[in-house]
Formats: C-alpha cells, structure tokens, sequence
C-alpha cells in the first residue's frame, strides 16, 4: 500500500509538472500602433485600411508573439528568436505594391527585424526577375515607451 501511495504521490508530481510546462505566460516585449491607408495582406489575411496596435510578447520557449489588432481584423503571429535586430532602432512596416495590391514584407522594430514575405522557389525568383520590379511603400510604426 505505501508504494502504491509514493507512485500516486510521484504521478500527480509529473502531472502538475507537465502542465505547468504547457502554460506560456507572455511577457510585453514591444508595444504601439500603425495606420494602414489601404487594405493590406499580411500573411494570410487581408487587414482593411484603419487604424492597428501591436504587440510583441515574449514566451517561456524561444519564439514570440506579434498580436496585430484592429476595428475588425485581429491577426496573431509566432516569431522566432532570430528575428532579434542590434541595427534595428525604429519602426517601419515595408509593404511591396503591386497595382491596388499591397502585402506587408517586413516589420522593423527596435531591436526586431520580422520578414513576411512568403518562400519562393528558383524558378519564382526568376520569372519575378524578368517583370518590373513591384514599388514598395514603407508605413510608419509608433512604438510606445515602457
């Protein structure tokens, strides 16, 4: 009975272990907010013009989270610890413009450099080459002061 009672004992251990484990408590890196005067690509979702905040948090493992919220859209993003930036001293969000399409590339904050644009293969690369380059415009970030 007592080593029932000490495999009991050790079993509710690593239970409370293992799930202390899975909770991510996230820590504000970086906040503030941007205007977007079009709709907008990001990822996978297209944010209609207005005004956003944004969060970078830091996690318990080595990626963070960029919470994007607006009026209507919110979009949350996982970014990974080499994103880290010493050039990186303010913030800008780079957008490449291609008629009424824009899709954001990059974000810029101090200290964090996030590229967005999605992979493209050898042969992508190539045929994007030979058209004309798409303009880019480059959106103003305010980061807010801790």
């Amino acid at each position: 009975m007592r080593n029932l009672s000490k495999v009991l004992v050790v079993a509710v251990g690593l239970v409370a272990i293992g799930l202390s484990g899975l909770s991510v408590s996230a820590k504000t890196l970086l906040a503030g907010s941007f205007t977007l005067q079009s709709p907008t690509q990001w990822k996978n979702m297209v944010l209609p013009a207005g005004k956003y905040t944004f969060r970078l948090a830091g996690t318990q493992t080595d990626t963070n989270v960029l919470s994007v919220r607006g009026a209507n859209k919110n979009l949350d993003v996982v970014v990974f610890a080499q994103s880290a930036c010493e050039k990186c001293r303010s913030g800008a969000l780079k957008v490449a413009v291609n008629g009424d399409n824009r899709v954001v590339t990059s974000l810029d904050l101090p200290g964090f450099h996030m590229d967005f644009a999605a992979p493209r293969s050898a042969a992508q690369r190539e045929e994007e080459s030979r058209k004309a380059p798409a303009a880019s415009e480059q959106v103003a970030v305010h980061v807010d002061q801790n």
